[in-house]
C-alpha cells in the first residue's frame, strides 16, 4: 500500500516539478535496482527530498521530523509516501535503527548527513549517524550531489557517483568518532564528484 501511495505521488508532482526545476539527472545506472541501498547527499533545501525522489525509480524512504507524524490526518500520509520520524537536534537512536532495518531489508534510504540544509556553496560537519547507518547496513552507499539554485525555472543537476568505499570501517566495532569519520569520508566523496563544490570546501566545513 506504501509504495503504491508514493509512486502516485511521484506521478502527481513530476510536471509541476520539472516546470519549477528542470532536472537533469547524470549516473543513475549506480543504484541498483534490487537490493538495499543507501543514498547520501548533500542539501540545501527542503525541495532535495522531492527532487531526489524523482531522480530515481524506487521508492525512497527518508527521515521526517516526529511533529509531522502528530498531525492529524497528516501521519498516514507521510508514513505512506516512505518516511519515517526523526527526533530533531537529539541522536535519534530509534530512527537510526529503522534506517537500518529498512536497508538490510532490501530497501532504499535516503540520508543528509550534514542533518540540516546548507546555503549553496557552505558544507557542515556530517553527523556520526549517518556513518553508523552507513556501516550497519552493509547496503552500498551511493553519494550524491545535488546542484541546485532553487530559483524557480533554473536548472537542478542530480548526480549519482559509484559506491562509497567503506572497507576500512567494516566487520568490526566503531567508536562514535569513527562513524564520524565514516560520514565525513562519504561526504568527502559527495563533494568530490564532478559538477560538485569541491572537496577543499569540505575540509574548510569540517575543520
Amino acid at each position: 500500500m506504501g509504495d503504491r501511495i508514493y509512486r502516485f505521488g511521484r506521478v502527481l508532482i513530476r510536471i509541476p516539478m520539472q516546470t519549477l526545476f528542470p532536472l537533469r539527472v547524470i549516473g543513475r545506472e549506480h543504484v541498483p535496482e534490487q537490493g538495499g541501498v543507501v543514498l547520501c547527499a548533500n542539501h540545501g533545501s527542503n525541495w532535495d527530498p522531492v527532487l531526489l525522489g524523482l531522480s530515481v525509480s524506487r521508492p525512497i524512504h527518508f527521515m521526517a521530523k516526529e511533529e509531522l507524524f502528530r498531525v492529524p490526518g497528516l501521519a498516514p500520509l507521510v508514513r505512506g509516501l516512505g518516511a519515517f520520524p526523526v527526533r530533531r537536534g537529539a541522536a535519534d537512536r530509534a530512527a537510526l535503527r529503522t534506517a537500518v532495518q529498512l536497508a538490510r531489508g532490501g530497501r532504499v534510504v535516503g540520508l543528509f548527513p550534514e542533518g540540516t540544509r546548507r546555503r549553496r556553496g557552505k558544507v557542515g560537519r556530517p553527523m556520526p549517524g549517518a556513518g553508523m547507518v552507513a556501516v550497519r547496513s552493509g547496503a552500498p552507499v551511493i553519494p550524491v550531489h545535488i546542484d541546485a539554485g532553487y530559483r524557480p525555472g533554473s536548472r537542478v543537476t542530480v548526480r549519482f557517483g559509484p559506491p562509497v568505499d567503506l572497507s576500512p570501517w567494516m566487520n568490526r566495532r566503531l567508536s562514535s568518532r569513527e562513524y564520524a569519520e565514516v560520514a565525513s569520508a562519504i561526504m568527502d566523496t559527495v563533494y568530490r564528484l564532478p559538477g560538485s563544490e569541491g572537496s577543499s570546501a569540505v575540509r574548510a566545513g569540517s575543520g
